[in-house]
């Protein structure tokens, strides 16, 4: 940490730190005894959540893994790099991932000397959620860290429990199910119920159907052809004036296509997280790059159509790319509607897919349409070329919202749907 950035922590006020009924649990693993002062003082009064932090110190990899042993529920790992060994703090992240199995808490290093763990290297070979150098990390980016690092945490122990408590639904309707055939339609109803939870908890994690960033809305429209969608969409902002927003269609139907999504949710969430964070934000091919790898490397067995944008408010320019989602996206510059045709494969289906990132300006006059496939399934006509006519037609006569879009199909069940069917449309806010 730069002499500058340790001053600003040593002149913070002398009070007493707050109390909190409970706490985050953050270990700091550092061979500096300083590092764990400043550190300390530099969060002593930080809460999210409405609760406090509480500290723990480890002044080697050895003392860590002792720690980390006894303690299962650490939310952040702070671990320098170099300790008893050059390499003491990546054997470390090897032993949460690898030994413990430990994917739930996130590990930020924090060097002195870089040059003994490069970024790149470091970012690609292990399981880190972050990489700092000491000398860059201000007590604001040091807050910024680890509230990031917090939600994230948060985010996935609640999928995780959420995971626990339908499987162990499952287990138990499956036991019933053996002992006799009386209660075989007991288990049925409960798997049904379980997937009627699952459904809420997929439909929960969509975002508003109306939201609005400066001058621009989002809208969407999601119907699930089985009781779980493999469809999904989401919108939110990343910084003051910037949005991310993608909508997907996983291959398949139903439960094991409506977990993917989850998987997608958790995926876009941790943009934010990584060391490359603000070069997929500025060219969001790569983001779709890295989501491929994982998805190959996961071996889910499914594969994601999957366009993906960031708008600038502020500048009106949107960057975005596409990952073979299809129909291509229509936009309405106020003066023409075209659509933005931009080839590629869907992410999970091969290592050495490219893609390409491309951008447009635009409006408070503007509008933007993406729709998964499941929409022109609806259409009577059996040419693709005709049914993307209609589509045009039909974005360039309805309103600002997704629902407008839909208004000749809103009254159809969604079980008669042939396919799940989503609608996301962008608009700007004229003044």
């Amino acid at each position: 940490m730069s002499a500058q950035a340790a001053d600003e922590l040593l002149f913070l006020d002398d009070e007493a730190p707050a109390v909190f009924a409970e706490s985050w649990n953050v270990l700091i693993v550092d061979d500096e005894p300083e590092m764990h002062a400043i550190t300390r003082l530099a969060l002593r009064d930080l809460s999210f959540r409405g609760r406090g932090l509480n500290f723990l110190s480890a002044h080697s990899g050895r003392e860590a893994e002792a720690v980390l042993r006894s303690q299962d529920d650490i939310a952040l790992i702070l671990l320098d790099v170099v300790m008893e060994t050059d390499d003491a703090g990546l054997k470390v992240a090897r032993f949460v991932r690898e030994t413990l199995h430990n994917d739930r808490v996130r590990i930020v290093l924090r060097t002195g000397q870089p040059g003994q763990a490069p970024e790149r290297n470091v970012i690609v070979e292990y399981d880190i959620n972050d990489y700092k150098e000491k000398t860059e990390l201000t007590s604001q980016k040091l807050v910024t860290t680890v509230i990031s690092s917090l939600r994230t945490y948060q985010a996935i122990s609640e999928v995780a429990a959420l995971n626990r408590e339908l499987e162990a639904k499952v287990r138990q309707r499956t036991e019933e199910l053996e002992q006799s055939n009386h209660r075989l339609r007991r288990s049925l109803d409960a798997l049904e119920q379980g997937e009627q939870a699952g459904r809420r908890i997929q439909f929960k994690l969509l975002p508003a159907k109306q939201k609005r960033f400066a001058n621009y809305r989002f809208s969407h429209v999601l119907m699930a052809s089985e009781v779980m969608s493999g469809d999904f969409v989401d919108y939110f902002a990343i910084d003051e004036h910037r949005v991310l927003f993608y909508i997907a269609d996983v291959a398949g139907h139903g439960v094991a296509s409506a977990f993917v999504t989850v998987y997608l949710k958790r995926f876009m969430g941790s943009v934010l997280e990584g060391g490359g964070a603000e070069a997929e934000l500025s060219d969001p091919a790569l983001m779709l790059s890295r989501l491929n790898i994982e998805l190959l490397r996961d071996r889910l067995g499914k594969h994601i159509a999957l366009f993906v944008g960031v708008l600038d408010t502020q500048s009106d320019q949107l960057v975005y790319a596409n990952a073979g989602a299809f129909p291509f996206p229509l936009v309405d510059t106020g003066g023409s509607t075209t659509f933005l045709e931009q080839k590629s494969m869907p992410v999970g289906l091969m290592n050495s897919t490219r893609y390409e990132s491309g951008r447009i300006a635009l409006s408070p006059a503007s509008r933007l349409l993406l729709v998964s496939d499941g929409l022109l399934e609806l259409m009577a006509d059996a040419n693709t070329d005709r049914k993307l006519d209609s589509l045009r037609r039909r974005f360039v006569e309805c309103g600002d919202d997704a629902d407008s879009l839909l208004s000749d199909w809103m009254s159809l069940e969604e079980s008669a749907l042939p396919d799940d069917l989503t609608v996301l449309m962008l608009s700007g806010v004229r003044s």
